[in-house]
């Protein structure tokens, strides 16, 4: 649920330490770390137009991410997509530095979600298969700043460094996720999703980044004695054929005519994906000519356990027109991990496991639509807000959110489209794990998703 960077920070000992492997100048050149986890992405026009508050209603494909057992709802074959477009924006808010500015931009355009839908009837009972194209989780990330640093050392050497970082990183997790639902009575139902995480499917299943760290540092021996060096570091690391399975569970009761009850299990797992890393370097002393530095290359299979969530919700038909509804969520993050070499490391601060303060996470989703019926179509109207916290070390960060849907039915097609704005301010302070101090961000999200449903 995060997207991580660093920030370099020259160490002037290190830096004009000639001869040292390029593993070691990045080091010592990059004294913080970027951390980069993935965002979760959520599913559906309609969903997301209520705000995300859809555990109780699920009356769409999307059920099979939202609650598999709401698929029952479902009364014809159909087949359905769902397209989103995004702007994220983060700006870097770090007093402690002089010197320091960044910010973040991206737009993304993906296919969020494809589904087919079947129901039918057997052994007397009603029952429903779908064959699912989730898009889970985005790694999408960019981030470019400058850095001014000025030191002086115990024996009285003064050191002035400019520095410029670029970071980028690309890819997602996506799922082939089969799901079946049975209608136990004719007011409850249950249903399951089985989460294939492959790219032996004709889609990658990857992502991958590339940092670029260049550098100027003056060293003031003495009055007429400077010391200038540049150097330049660029790391790159792939993550490919990422591979797991995990399993939705949930139920749908209908109380009564006005309220309806629906729960979720998402259970945890155990990925795998092949890691490669490669850093090359170049270090030029005064005006001489930049000197490459042997390569360092790395490759290695790495574990990535994802947390167990669940969640729970209700939603009130307080008449033909208008329905609201409101859902409690929560993820384990304080079980997520990453094992790389042998050791466990928290993808949110990029810290050993054992160290990381992280707190579970608890988002409130509450929504509602309004049906303008026509003479020829209906028009749904909806709204939705949301309080969707990020964890984080010592306290969570607090993202809140609003937004807005609607859609129109023509035929056997149904339109819908919604808009989202997420917003947090000083938040992801994990991002930049420096040693001293704590910069944070000022995030702002607008997302638009649009889709249709084609009925048999």
């Amino acid at each position: 649920m995060k997207k991580h960077y660093i920030l370099p920070f020259i160490v002037a000992v290190g830096v004009l330490l000639p001869g040292a492997t390029p593993a070691q100048q990045s080091y010592l050149f990059q004294q913080t770390s970027i951390n980069a986890s993935p965002n979760p992405v959520g599913s559906g026009a309609r969903a997301m137009g209520m705000g995300g508050a859809f555990i109780a209603i699920a009356d769409d494909a999307t059920a099979a991410s939202w609650n598999p057992g709401g698929l029952m709802q479902l009364e014809r074959p159909e087949f359905s997509f769902v397209f989103t477009f995004q702007h994220r924006r983060m700006e870097l808010d770090f007093d402690f530095q002089r010197g320091m500015d960044g910010t973040m931009e991206i737009y993304r355009e993906d296919l969020n979600y494809f589904s087919i839908a079947y129901p039918f009837m057997a052994f007397n009972k009603n029952m429903i298969v779908s064959l699912n194209y989730q898009r889970l989780y985005d790694f999408y990330t960019e981030l470019e700043y400058d850095e001014e640093i000025n030191s002086l050392s115990s024996s009285g050497i003064f050191t002035h460094a400019k520095l410029h970082d670029k970071f980028r990183q690309t890819g997602a997790l996506k799922a082939f996720a089969p799901a079946y639902a049975i209608q136990i009575t004719p007011q409850f139902s249950l249903g399951a999703t089985f989460n294939f995480w492959t790219d032996e499917l004709g889609y990658d299943n990857e992502w991958e980044s590339e940092r670029v760290t260049t550098g100027a540092v003056s060293a003031h021996v003495n009055p007429t004695t400077i010391l200038k060096q540049t150097a330049r570091i660029v790391t790159r690391e792939t993550n490919k054929h990422f591979r797991g399975f995990n399993m939705n569970f949930g139920f749908l009761w209908h109380v009564n005519r006005v309220v309806t009850i629906g729960g979720v299990v998402k259970t945890p797992f155990t990925g795998e994906v092949t890691r490669k890393t490669r850093i090359t370097s170049s270090v030029a002393y005064d005006r001489m000519s930049p000197i490459p530095q042997v390569p360092y290359r790395h490759r290695e299979n790495v574990e990535m356990h994802f947390p167990m969530s669940y969640g729970l919700g209700v939603a009130f038909r307080l008449s033909d027109a208008l329905t609201v509804a409101c859902d409690v969520y929560r993820t384990n993050w304080s079980d997520y991990w990453v094992r790389s070499q042998g050791r466990k490391t928290s993808p949110i601060t990029g810290g050993r496991r054992s160290d990381a303060r992280i707190h579970d996470t608890t988002q409130v989703r509450i929504g509602g639509e309004y049906l303008w019926v026509l003479e020829k179509t209906i028009i749904p109207l909806r709204m939705g807000v949301f309080y969707d916290p990020e964890p984080s070390t010592k306290h969570n960060d607090d993202f809140y959110g609003i937004s807005l849907g609607t859609g129109i039915s023509i035929g056997p097609a149904v339109l819908d489209c919604a808009y989202i704005y997420r917003f947090g301010r000083d938040v992801r302070g994990d991002i930049l794990a420096r040693g001293q101090g704590k910069p944070t961000f000022d995030v702002d999200e607008h997302s638009l998703y649009v889709s249709m449903i084609y009925h048999f």
